[in-house]
C-alpha cells in the first residue's frame, strides 16, 4: 500500500475509487446474506432449508402410565437395625431426646462361617451285670461325615459346589480354604470329597435314569466334545423336565474303536437310551 502522506492527488483519488468499489461489493453481499437469513426464518423462528427433509409431526405428550412394578432397587429385610442420633445440639449444646426416622441406608456384608473342630469321644462304660465293657457305635450319620472322612458334609458340599458348579480348579480350592478358614487340606482329600459326592449321588442318578427310561418322549442329541485334550462324544437325553448327560470317547462306548457316521451315531444313541449305563468316573 502506498504512503498516503506522500501520495499525489491523482493517486489518492484512485485509492478512494477502489475503496468505494469494494464497499459497494460488501454492501451487496451483506444484503444477499440478510435475504437468505430471512428465508430461513418465520415468525422470528429459524426454518430448515427447502432441501432438508421435514421431521415427523410432533405428538402430544401423554401422561406416563404407572408401572405395575417399580424398577427401583429392592430393599432387603434387615437382620439388624442400628439407630444413629445426636445426643446434644452441636450449636447450643442442649440435650436432645426422642426423634423420628429421617432416612435409612442399608449396608450389606458377608459374614464368613467359622471353622469348628468337633472331637467325638467314645466313652466306654462297664456293665456290672454282664461283666463286659460297653462302647457306643459312632455311625457316619452321627458324625455328620461320609465314610471315615474327617471333613463334615458342609465342607464336602462347599468343595463340590466350587469344583462342579463354578468350575474352580482343585489348586484354587485348596488356596481358598487356606486363605479364608485356615484349613490345611491336600489335593487328594479334595478329590476324595468330590468322589464322595458322586458316590452319594448314584441313587439320584439311578432315579433320573429310570425317569428318562420311562418317559414316553425323549429328545436325543449327540455332540462332539473335547475335554482335557481328548475328543469324545456328549450324549444328551432330555424328557420334558429332566436332562441326562453321557460322555464317551467314541460313539460306540468305552473300549470300542473305529469311525462312525451319523447313522451309526444315531443307532449307538438308541442303544445308550435303552441301557443308560452310569457315567464312568
Amino acid at each position: 500500500m502506498k504512503d498516503l502522506a506522500s501520495a499525489s492527488r491523482e493517486e489518492l483519488l484512485e485509492i478512494i475509487a477502489a475503496q468505494q468499489a469494494q464497499i459497494a461489493l460488501l454492501v451487496g453481499r451483506v444484503a444477499q446474506l440478510e435475504e437468505e437469513l430471512r428465508r430461513f426464518r418465520k415468525d422470528g423462528k429459524r426454518e430448515a432449508p427447502a432441501w432438508v427433509k421435514p421431521h415427523s409431526p410432533k405428538k402430544e405428550k401423554q401422561a406416563r402410565k404407572p408401572r405395575a412394578q417399580g424398577s427401583g432397587r429392592r430393599r432387603e429385610e434387615p437382620d439388624e437395625i442400628r439407630e444413629h442420633a445426636l445426643e446434644q445440639c452441636p450449636k447450643c449444646g442442649r440435650k436432645l431426646s426422642g426423634g423420628w426416622r429421617h432416612r435409612g441406608h442399608q449396608v450389606i456384608e458377608i459374614v464368613l462361617p467359622q471353622v469348628r473342630v468337633i472331637e467325638h469321644v467314645a466313652i466306654g462304660r462297664w456293665c456290672g451285670v454282664c461283666q463286659e465293657r460297653r462302647l457306643p457305635t459312632l455311625e457316619a450319620s452321627t458324625l455328620g461325615v461320609q465314610g471315615r472322612r474327617r471333613f463334615r458334609a458342609s465342607v464336602q458340599s462347599l468343595v463340590a459346589t466350587l469344583h462342579g458348579a463354578f468350575r474352580v480348579p482343585i489348586k484354587q480350592i485348596k488356596r481358598l480354604l487356606s486363605a479364608l478358614w485356615g484349613l490345611r487340606i491336600s489335593d487328594g482329600e479334595i478329590v476324595e470329597l468330590w468322589d464322595g459326592v458322586a458316590e452319594a449321588g448314584r441313587l439320584a442318578e439311578q432315579a433320573i435314569q429310570e425317569a428318562v427310561r420311562g418317559s414316553p418322549v425323549v429328545c436325543l442329541d449327540e455332540t462332539g466334545w473335547r475335554q482335557n485334550g481328548q475328543n469324545g462324544w456328549l450324549w444328551t437325553f432330555a424328557p420334558a423336565k429332566l436332562r441326562y448327560f453321557l460322555f464317551r470317547k467314541n460313539p460306540f462306548g468305552a473300549g470300542s474303536g473305529g469311525g462312525a457316521g451319523s447313522g451309526v451315531q444315531r443307532q449307538s444313541g438308541l442303544r445308550f437310551l435303552r441301557r443308560l449305563q452310569p457315567i464312568a468316573q
